[in-house]
């Protein structure tokens, strides 16, 4: 069983230059990566999310977020990756709706996005330099 011990925002970025009435097309951009210490049966999930304009009329939101798991021996990779996504996502689309509410705009509740497991290439690279600190 996957389980989120904990996460932080790393950087976050908003440009809202558009012009008052324009019509936004939105695109939503991301990459994932777990890094895993399989000695201790943890793993940091690195999210790099971005929100932006197809026309480039200057709206931007860019977060950087980690956060750290826990997951049991039995557990495959491409399973603790899926979950792992599935259990920080809901706090990005909350950190992006409050972005854009405190920046005077309606607030914006990004669609839900699902990793397909199928679809999830896994290294057996490990990176212990990613601790939540």
């Amino acid at each position: 069983m996957v389980e989120l011990q904990g996460y932080k925002v790393n950087s976050i970025s908003f440009e809202n230059n558009v012009e008052d009435g324009a019509e936004l097309e939105l695109q939503n951009k991301f990459q994932y990566n777990v890094n895993y210490a399989d000695e201790e049966n943890r793993c940091i999930g690195m999210l790099n999310f971005r929100v932006i304009d197809s026309e480039l009329q200057g709206f931007e939101i860019k977060v950087d977020m980690v956060a750290e798991f826990s997951y049991d021996d039995d557990d495959k990779k491409a399973d603790i990756h899926t979950e792992s996504f599935a259990q920080i996502f809901p706090f990005l689309r909350q950190i992006i709706c409050n972005i854009t509410v405190s920046g005077g705009m309606p607030p914006l509740m990004i669609p839900i996005i699902r990793l397909d497991r199928d679809a999830v290439s896994v290294n057996d690279n490990v990176d212990d330099e990613s601790r939540l600190s």
